[in-house]
């Protein structure tokens, strides 16, 4: 019985871990979900994304993470906006679910996102807001455990607050953006877990490589409160306005490989690959996969949907 107990505090230990560690093992206080096709998913960092579109847009995403370790984190994640051209005003909601052993955690959020025009050569500026809820769960059912401690499911209701800035043209954009912008704690004295709020800079430029070639280098930095500054740098070379490929390299030792494919004018299909780059740290975490699916939405027949470069 005394084995069993040790098990099964070191399964709650392992699942706290995880939720502080968030999705990479060095950068120790990341929590929210990181991704690795936020370059196309962006309202998942910066509620003020939408602003950048002209279409409606849906996008589902389901992430695997560090695959082959019990208990690793499974993502999925939904978000939609749609833009009012007569206001220059953006609406839209996201959910996620999470869950990294017996812990889960499940939000939605609603977003509304106001563009301004700042002068006739195109350059814009967006501010987004998000407002939702979030609820984490303790299936502690699933540990068969006697300790008192963790005897009993548990479930903590917390706010969500974030804000976003975009700078952007045709060409590139600049965001900061703190999508969980309050600090709060969930759980009990034993096993309690403190948020901290999430801090993201991200820029991208377009280039024109040839007639069917454009190449969008990126930059991503994310800062958490008690963590080290994380840095995603990437580079996605787009042909014929139909196949993005592209690689990233992840501050924490991560490098990714991604393919996205526009099937339709409408529809886009993506799938990346993420496998730690250090012998020693394969020990410690598995690769990931992370598939994406997005639809974006033609509110008139004789108008075709523009394809999106950011």
């Amino acid at each position: 019985m005394l084995i069993m107990n040790i098990q099964q505090r070191l399964l709650q230990c392992l699942a706290a871990c995880l939720l502080v560690a968030g999705h990479s093992l060095p950068a120790l206080a990341q929590q929210d979900p990181i991704y690795s096709q936020y370059m196309m998913n962006g309202m998942v960092i910066n509620p003020s994304y939408s602003s950048m579109d002209e279409s409606a847009s849906l996008t589902v995403v389901g992430r695997n993470q560090w695959v082959g370790v019990d208990g690793a984190p499974k993502t999925a994640s939904l978000s939609f906006y749609t833009p009012f051209k007569a206001t220059n005003t953006s609406v839209g909601f996201s959910a996620m679910n999470e869950k990294v052993t017996v812990q889960s955690r499940t939000a939605f959020n609603f977003h509304v996102s106001q563009r301004i025009n700042l002068n006739e050569n195109g350059l814009r500026l967006a501010l987004g807001l998000k407002l939702g809820m979030s609820q984490f769960r303790e299936n502690n059912s699933e540990l068969t455990t006697t300790d008192p401690v963790f005897a009993e499911n548990a479930s903590y209701f917390k706010s969500e607050v974030g804000f976003g800035f975009m700078l952007f043209t045709d060409k590139f954009f600049v965001g900061l953006s703190s999508p969980t912008f309050q600090s709060f704690d969930v759980g009990n004295k034993v096993n309690k877990i403190v948020y901290k709020p999430h801090y993201y800079l991200q820029a991208g430029y377009l280039l024109d490589a040839g007639d069917n070639v454009k190449v969008k280098p990126g930059l991503l930095l994310r800062r958490v409160g008690g963590a080290p500054l994380g840095f995603d740098l990437s580079t996605q070379v787009l042909i014929k306005d139909l196949v993005w490929v592209g690689a990233a390299y992840r501050s924490e030792g991560t490098i990714t490989g991604l393919v996205q494919a526009r099937l339709t004018s409408q529809l886009q299909l993506g799938y990346s690959y993420d496998t730690p780059m250090s012998s020693n740290l394969k020990g410690a975490q598995s690769v990931s996969h992370e598939v994406m699916i997005n639809y974006r939405f033609s509110w008139s027949r004789e108008r075709e949907v523009e394809p999106r470069y950011f």
